[in-house]
């Protein structure tokens, strides 16, 4: 306590607390670091749900949504899905959507910090650990020094090897253990969580209108077919990334200079660097291989 006022809890604490707070209109999107939560979390906002980052945003008792002003608030304005859109009216960060009363959370925490908590469904979001795991290195190196301050990772100046050699702080795991832990975690506990879907960040890209149907129908929801292909149209990563290059560029770089959370969008970006310095060898960890062969992804 300083002057009265309560410390302000770390984004990892607030996930944690927030986590407490949701309920059946909550749908949490589980996923590791470099999964496309970002991808997903526009998808979501451009269907008509609610959306909560419940890292930059406060979650009150009474159900009251409030954004965080700290280093992170310029993060989330980069996000159409926290921002609102040009020429639209911006919906409240993390209220109920308007076509749809459900608001979709992610998360980077493990089911056990979920569990008695009465939610409306759950989404295991997936991707091929190669690319997860390079695209969360690259976003570390981008932001974790200036949107993140002390985030355990990397100092924006290690290899991507020195970064694998890395214990993460919110489980201890390196990130090759972390991503089979993590995910296998989940899709274990998937029988507590009544309305449980798998989406692969992959099949998001093939084919957008497909995986979203697939989605919307495991949740229980009905939405028309031009919802869906609008969605999926303004969630394509040129979008993204043009809308995240002119909120870039009203802020000045000040804050992040050249770093994107849409940073390429690719599918088996891992192919360019795989081969070198010894980093295939990485990836054949057994645990590693078993869990990703769970989800469909062989890894050579």
């Amino acid at each position: 306590m300083t002057n009265g006022q309560q410390t302000p809890l770390d984004p990892v604490q607030l996930c944690q607390r927030n986590a407490r707070r949701l309920g059946m209109h909550d749908v949490v999107v589980a996923g590791d670091p470099g999964c496309g939560a970002a991808l997903v979390s526009n998808i979501v906002y451009e269907l008509g749900f609610g959306y909560l980052d419940p890292y930059t945003e406060v979650l009150n008792e009474d159900g009251t949504v409030q954004g965080t002003l700290d280093m992170l608030s310029g993060y989330r304005q980069r996000l159409s899905a926290t921002a609102g859109q040009a020429g639209e009216q911006p919906k409240p960060a993390g209220q109920l959507g308007t076509r749809f009363p459900r608001r979709f959370v992610k998360t980077h925490l493990y089911p056990e910090h979920y569990a008695g908590v009465p939610l409306g469904g759950t989404v295991l979001l997936v991707r091929d650990p190669r690319d997860s795991i390079y695209s969360s290195y690259k976003w570390f190196c981008g932001f974790s020094g200036s949107f993140w301050p002390g985030a355990k990772g990397t100092d924006g100046q290690a290899t991507f090897a020195e970064f694998l050699d890395r214990r993460r702080s919110g489980d201890g795991e390196t990130p090759v253990t972390g991503w089979a832990r993590f995910n296998e975690c989940w899709l274990d506990a998937a029988s507590s969580f009544g309305r449980f879907a798998v989406v692969r960040y992959e099949e998001l890209k093939s084919n957008p209108v497909g995986a979203i149907t697939g989605l919307l129908t495991t949740l229980g929801v009905d939405a028309p077919l031009d919802v869906v292909t609008r969605a999926a149209e303004r969630s394509s990563f040129d979008a993204m990334r043009t809308r995240e290059e002119e909120a870039a560029k009203a802020e000045g770089e000040s804050k992040s200079s050249s770093a994107r959370i849409m940073r390429r969008g690719k599918v088996g970006e891992w192919r360019e660097w795989y081969g070198s310095d010894g980093l295939a060898e990485r990836f054949a960890d057994p645990v590693l291989v078993q869990a990703a062969a769970r989800f469909g992804y062989t890894l050579e």
